[in-house]
């Protein structure tokens, strides 16, 4: 053992800082007791100039990892569990509390959990994402309940606190926070009764700036309107607990896992990867055939355990039984946050599903054709490329196998093929077998890190989109905001009325050493953080681009007449679907060039024809209105029109609602794929990784706000 730790070659230094990573790979069978054996090394991160091993070096992902040596008998021993005495030990018996409540007994029966499930404190606990209104009415919902209290009880009558406790331990399924939101909770709690009544919160809101934020986020409300802000606040008490005179700490967190966002706010702290245990089954996931997938994992920050020696599982007559218990054994002694599987190790992940050794956040690269559907109250995601030639699984096939999950708790991270551009070029192609975007822009490991988020893990990826574009950019849109209230802060005129019909009645000049002309130029001249698929101006000549002026629309009935309804439409939906409608991740600052630029200024009503629209006369990815995150790939193309008589052209940037965005298709025809009946997917973005365009079907989803003139 102390050879592998010495000449264990040391890796580049994860994402989320310096720190020691251990790597457990169980490889074997033993005769011992356990039947495995495992072989353990430990890979110490230096600083950021040493170079990760490369076939260059004689050093690849795959012979690091077979450099071990065979330990018999030895236990992977994982030490007293981090959640033992922490906030979801807390949380767990509060919740059992409730269930048993005041009857004389240290166990839980059927018939108590059952009747506990009406109270939505519990419900959002146990089964987070299911609507327990239902369910005496709804077969799935009463099935959902049973089938949970099974994996509980495994087949006993009662259960003990311990074996419930362990349940949340072992899937983590229930992450929510809680620490940073006991801070919140403290700082309401000015009583320190562990209560809190409808007066303190509402006393708190107004004293404390950063828990007013925290709370009411979700409401585009003026905070120094009295009335608005009460308004606000007892709509939050009522949502928490309902005309009772107190709520707790349960109650407390039972409303943010359910409504509410904690990412984001300055209470919060994001998640440590190095705090995070993640298990990968070793057959298909491609250590030797794909060592860059091994290698992105590797530095990736996470706490990294491996299981090799397993066979591969699609072998004709393969006797599943043996090898998945050897794989619930390491389960047991890791205790993994998170397990992956990928190709052939998926039928590995959907036979511990089944056989209930792992109802834990799951990854699953490639859709494998034994996966149907998804067991309830478990993150899952699933990745598929529409040109993998081994398990070719149509795009509808898997969208209803991701819909069998539990709402919000699954995401199908599809790579998909565009259409043809005019010159007959095809600019994505989607991925194959080997999934290759998932090791560029550090997609694999936000996927592991989404997955863990307690908010759902499409709305947190859909989160990460935000960093693959430059802090400056980032900083000018938080300041321009991403509300239609926050959009009329600069305005100067407030005439809306009809009889303003040309597109100079509503263009206002932006003086170019104020705040604002900063703020616009800075999103202009951005540059992402991740290189263009499609090919850009050269950065020299991008760098030379002059910006001759930059006109505000204030257009105040197409705002109030289109873009608002739509925009509180889309709101409705997400929030009915269980998603909170986030600003700056369903809305969107994106640049748009057309050559009827006059015509989308001045239309009273909506100003975009997204029907009527294309890319340059091409579906690429669907019927819709193009819009593109950089101002780069706008001006590189012919979108913007024949320049003026002094070379200059314009392009618009608009405030787009893109609400929930699905991979982009060109046989989308105005009509996008179901998220969750009857709510459909309100945009389409070119690539889930790192999108460049976003597709957008209805005229009142995007508010053209800026005019930008420039050569």
């Amino acid at each position: 053992l102390s050879q592998v730790l010495e000449d264990a070659p040391a890796f580049g230094p994860p994402t989320a800082g310096p720190a020691s990573r251990k790597v457990s790979i169980v490889t074997a069978e033993s005769p011992s007791a356990d039947g495995l054996v495992a072989t353990v090394g430990s890979m110490t991160s230096v600083s950021s100039r040493s170079p990760v091993p490369t076939a260059a070096s004689g050093m690849t992902t795959a012979s690091i990892l077979s450099r071990t040596i065979i330990l018999h008998n030895l236990q992977i021993k994982s030490g007293p569990h981090r959640h033992d005495n922490d906030e979801i030990t807390l949380e767990a018996r509060a919740i059992y509390a409730r269930i048993v409540g005041s009857e004389d007994t240290d166990t839980m029966s059927r018939l108590q959990f059952i009747k506990a499930l009406d109270c939505k404190t519990v419900a959002s606990f146990v089964l987070p994402g299911i609507d327990m209104t239902r369910l005496m009415e709804d077969d799935d919902t009463y099935e959902a309940a049973h089938h949970f209290f099974n994996d509980l009880s495994r087949g006993r009558q009662r259960v003990r606190f311990q074996e419930f406790l362990a349940h949340f331990q072992h899937t983590k399924a229930t992450a929510s926070h809680a620490q940073e939101l006991r801070v919140v909770f403290e700082r309401i709690d000015v009583n320190q009764d562990n209560r809190i009544s409808r007066h303190e919160l509402r006393s708190t809101v107004k004293r404390d700036s950063k828990v007013a934020d925290f709370l009411l986020r979700r409401y585009d409300i003026n905070f120094e309107d009295d009335e608005e802000l009460s308004t606000a606040v007892d709509d939050v008490y009522s949502a928490i607990c309902g005309d009772n005179r107190y709520f707790d700490f349960a109650d407390f967190i039972a409303y943010f896992r359910s409504v509410a966002r904690v990412e984001g706010c300055g209470l919060h702290t994001p998640i440590d990867r190095r705090q995070k245990r993640v298990l990968i089954i070793g057959p298909g996931f491609g250590a030797q055939i794909n060592p860059a997938q091994t290698q992105v994992v590797m530095i990736s920050g996470f706490e990294v355990h491996w299981i090799h020696g397993v066979p591969n599982p699609e072998e004709p007559e393969f006797n599943m039984l043996p090898h998945a218990s050897k794989i619930h054994q390491a389960i047991t002694e890791v205790r993994p946050d998170l397990l992956v599987v990928a190709s052939k190790g998926g039928v590995y992940g959907t036979a511990l599903w089944q056989m209930g050794y792992w109802r834990g956040p799951t990854l699953m690269i490639n859709a494998h054709p034994t996966c149907t559907d998804l067991p309830c109250d478990v993150p899952i995601i699933v990745t598929h490329g529409d040109q993998d030639p081994i398990y070719r699984r149509p795009r509808a096939e898997l969208e209803g196998m991701i819909s069998t999950g539990s709402p919000n708790m699954c995401f199908l991270y599809y790579s998909s093929t565009s259409g043809r551009l005019a010159s007959g070029h095809t600019p994505r192609v989607g991925d194959q077998h080997n999934m290759a975007s998932l090791v560029t822009f550090e997609c694999l490991p936000r996927l592991m890190e989404s997955i863990l988020c307690p908010e759902g893990p499409e709305l947190h990826f859909m989160r990460t989109w935000i960093e693959r574009m430059s802090p400056e950019r980032q900083e000018a849109e938080r300041y321009l905001g991403f509300s239609l209230t926050k959009l009329r802060q600069f305005w100067i005129s407030k005439n809306t009325s009809t009889n303003l019909n040309k597109a100079q009645d509503y263009l206002f000049d932006v003086a170019g050493s104020c705040l604002e002309a900063r703020l616009v130029a800075t999103c202009f001249r951005s540059s992402a953080r991740d290189p263009s698929t499609y090919g850009t101006v050269a950065r020299d000549r991008w760098a030379k681009m002059r910006i001759l002026r930059i006109q505000r629309v204030e257009n105040g009935l197409q705002q109030d007449a289109g873009i608002k309804a739509y925009h509180d439409s889309v709101k409705s939906s997400c929030e009915n679907m269980g998603v909170e409608f986030v600003p700056g991740v369903h809305t969107r600052w994106l640049f748009h060039g057309s050559s009827a630029l006059d015509s989308i200024v001045s239309n009273p009503l909506q100003g975009f024809q997204p029907l009527a629209s294309g890319s340059q006369g091409q579906s690429v990815w669907g019927l819709g209105t193009y819009f593109a995150r950089d101002a780069e790939y706008v001006a590189a193309g012919p979108f913007c029109g024949q320049p003026a008589r002094d070379g200059s052209r314009r392009m618009l940037l608009c405030l787009v609602t893109t609400g929930m965005s699905c991979a982009g298709d060109p046989n989308h025809f105005g009509i996008l794929p179901f998220r969750r009946n009857p709510h459909r997917y309100n945009s389409s973005v070119d690539s889930l990784s790192s999108p460049e365009i976003y597709i957008v079907q209805h005229p009142g989803a995007a508010y053209p706000a800026y005019v930008i003139t420039f050569v």
